[in-house]
């Protein structure tokens, strides 16, 4: 997907950012999934390079009054090429004239995000599929990673409670 980069002049671009999250304001998200690409493909011609830009994957979430989380399920979810301005436009495009969009930082499951991706937007190439599903396992793997880092322990009793399983339920 990608947005007219006229569709906003720059000064109403940015007035429509919040530096900060304050009740009312949407809430959205960017993340480049997908670095520059090239592959071979064949052609009538013979073999060729095709090269594809940078894709980002965005997430947009209505303003939330009374909860204190960001909801795991957003209003939009899509895949933006070739950069992050164009990505932050995109997110504009449906947020009303009148309000203001927050950029939120690492409260995203981009996983969940990319797997929506993949599972809702119609005619996705190969290679986007391919390298989605790639974001999607090193974001997996980055998260094992923070849970062995940040809730483990190296005391005795920590590897003994490792090792157990639980009864079964009854």
């Amino acid at each position: 997907m990608t947005l007219d980069e006229t569709a906003f002049d720059r000064s109403e671009f940015l007035q429509r950012l919040a530096r900060r999250y304050q009740p009312g304001h949407w809430i959205g998200g960017m993340r480049r999934a997908i670095a520059p690409v090239a592959e071979v493909v064949d052609t009538p011609e013979g073999e060729q390079i095709e090269t594809y830009p940078s894709h980002y994957l965005i997430s947009l979430w209505q303003p939330i009054e009374a909860a204190a989380f960001l909801p795991r399920w957003p209003y939009k979810v899509s895949i933006v090429t070739p950069d992050a301005t164009a990505a932050v436009r995109s997110l504009l495009a449906d947020v009303p004239a009148s309000a203001r969009l927050w950029v939120a930082g690492s409260q995203i499951d981009w996983a969940l995000m990319a797997d929506i991706v993949m599972l809702s937007e119609p005619g996705l190439a190969p290679y986007q599929y391919r390298e989605l599903k790639e974001f999607v396992n090193a974001e997996r793997q980055a998260t094992l990673a923070a849970i062995s880092v940040n809730y483990s322990g190296d005391d005795d009793i920590f590897e003994k409670f490792v090792r157990t399983t639980p009864d079964k339920l009854e």
